[in-house]
């Protein structure tokens, strides 16, 4: 295995020790993994059912061994899966779509119209208890269906062996999206069985790889699937190596035992700043955003005087290039780069203490403005928290911090408890609605900071359902402009992502959507 050269990463004594007790610099028989692309997970997937696909782990796993009508690209580009081909009618309420003829599942039985219809039947069944419904809910009959008011879903057609569409209630433009997303997979047709609840332990796909292996905690494995219909895998498996920590996953990729890693943000200045390893890093924006968010239902933060000092009091530039190294762009407003509504020439807030001060006198506040901020401790944020506190302090908040853990802080968010957390939000789907209706339109199903304005309700919808594109831009970039305005958050960052790779691995590109990459064309260098 070559190795980029001059390459010299010392170690910690505590991370030489770790390097012993897993045995990589010993003597040991050939390695049964050597042809499989090894690669980290940071957590247990909560199954192997792509309808429990809500968090990245799972939905990784499911991107492997399963399959959607559509796929994303390298971006956020549509392209055919399942289906080679799609029309969506001029009222954008029914969505045609052919299937290909030469996609089999794992056991030999071909993809057919009828495992599309189940599989999506299946997502919405309450017997699946999937939290993903939500997916398929712009689905004509939906919700019938799903209350046990109807036997089938309405909207959901089978036209012929290789033919499906689907009748939505109502117009709804980043539908399309929805199913490229790991919870709308293909599953397998079952007679009498909607639920199939086997494949929580035992799936079935029609992916690039088998499922092989699952030893809790420590590996997951696949192998490669011979009849792809996509072209079958240059490497004969893949190897998930459940490693939640950091330093741990350095040791193994500089011992050769990882193939791909994501760089940490705690040794980000050494991955990049060597010579050695710059060829062998990718970078990518993410579909993300981190922030500050205000409860807008209790003081202090009903008044938005209050809300705006909160992003003019921190200097969010700083943080960034002090803390992240500035391995993340200074977010304008909710929706980050990469999606239409994202507007490129606007100007970043800029850290104004003394205009911060003086609004909270204007607020009522002249002394000092007091609120709880809630943190989770788990988030690996504690530079980021204490630079926040510093900052707030020096213009005239009195913050005190809560810690408690996601579950706690969910709930009491629900509940409307919290005056401020600190949070983050990722794209379930390419489009700029996914980081409006869900965190600021006052239905949505969470109302965690209890933001409620009709006119961007107005516009949230209307971005919802319009099918002309330069009208959605305009629509998202009114909305954008009014939430800087109102500031129910302060807007921190877009994150960006650098993974490394080692020299013998050909063919590797990050993807943006992190469920999209089948890996299929990657090899090592000595397969030549």
């Amino acid at each position: 295995m070559k190795r980029p050269d001059g390459l010299v990463h010392k170690l910690a004594p505590a991370a030489m020790f770790t390097l012993l007790l897993l045995g990589l610099g010993s003597c040991c028989p050939e390695d049964p993994y050597r042809n499989y692309l090894k690669m980290v997970i940071l957590t247990e997937p909560k199954s192997m059912d792509p309808t429990m696909a809500n968090d990245i782990t799972t939905g990784v796993i499911a991107g492997l061994m399963y399959d959607n009508l559509l796929q994303f690209g390298v971006g956020n580009d549509l392209k055919p899966g399942l289906a080679h081909s799609w029309e969506i009618s001029d009222d954008g309420l029914v969505y045609t779509f052919d299937l290909r003829d030469d996609v089999y599942f794992w056991d030999g039985r071909q993809l057919t119209a009828r495992d599309v219809v189940y599989s999506f039947q299946r997502v919405l069944h309450p017997g699946t208890r999937s939290s993903m419904t939500w997916l398929l809910d712009p689905i004509l009959g939906a919700n019938d269906y799903m209350q046990g008011n109807a036997n089938e879903v309405r909207g959901i057609r089978r036209v012929d062996t290789l033919k499906v569409e689907l009748v939505l209630e109502k117009p709804f433009a980043p539908f399309i999206g929805f199913l490229a997303v790991p919870p709308t997979a293909i599953v397998p047709y079952k007679k009498d069985d909607p639920v199939q609840s086997e494949l929580k332990r035992r799936p079935m796909g029609t992916g690039a790889w088998i499922f092989d292996e699952w030893q809790a905690d420590r590996i997951i494995s696949f192998k490669k699937n011979p009849n792809y219909f996509n072209g079958s895998a240059k490497l004969d498996g893949i190897l998930l190596n459940n490693m939640p920590e950091t330093l741990t996953q350095a040791v193994e990729f500089e011992a050769g035992n990882l193939d791909i890693m994501v760089v940490p943000n705690s040794e980000f200045k050494y991955w990049t700043r060597s010579a050695a390893w710059q060829p062998y890093i990718q970078k990518m924006d993410e579909l993300g955003i981190y922030y500050l968010a205000m409860n807008v239902d209790r003081p202090p933060f009903n008044d938005k005087r209050v809300r705006q000092a909160v992003t003019l009091a921190i200097d969010r530039e700083k943080i960034v290039h002090r803390i992240l190294h500035n391995s993340a762009t200074l977010a304008h407003g909710p929706i980050p780069p990469g999606l239409v509504g994202y507007d490129s020439s606007r100007v970043h807030l800029p850290y104004d203490p003394e205009k911060a001060k003086q609004l909270l006198i204007e607020a009522g506040y002249p002394e000092q403005c007091e609120f709880d901020l809630w943190v989770d401790p788990g988030a690996a944020v504690s530079q980021t928290v204490e630079a926040i506190h510093h900052y707030l302090s020096e213009s005239g908040f009195k913050v005190n911090l809560v810690r408690n853990d996601w579950n706690m802080m969910r709930d009491a968010m629900r509940k409307g408890v919290t005056d401020a957390y600190w949070g983050n939000w990722w794209a379930d789907y390419a489009d700029a609605e996914n980081f409006l209706a869900p965190l600021f339109h006052s239905k949505n199903s969470a109302r965690r900071n209890r933001y409620n304005n009709p006119v961007v309700d107005k516009n949230i919808e209307a971005l919802q359902q319009s099918l002309d594109p330069k009208e959605r831009e305009r629509l998202a970039m009114n909305i954008d402009s009014t939430l800087i305005e109102e500031a129910p958050y302060s807007f921190f960052w877009y994150p960006t992502s650098y993974t490394v790779f080692q020299p013998h691995l050909k063919n590797f590109t990050v993807h943006q959507m992190y469920f999209a990459n089948k890996y299929t064309s990657v090899y090592f260098e000595d397969q030549e």
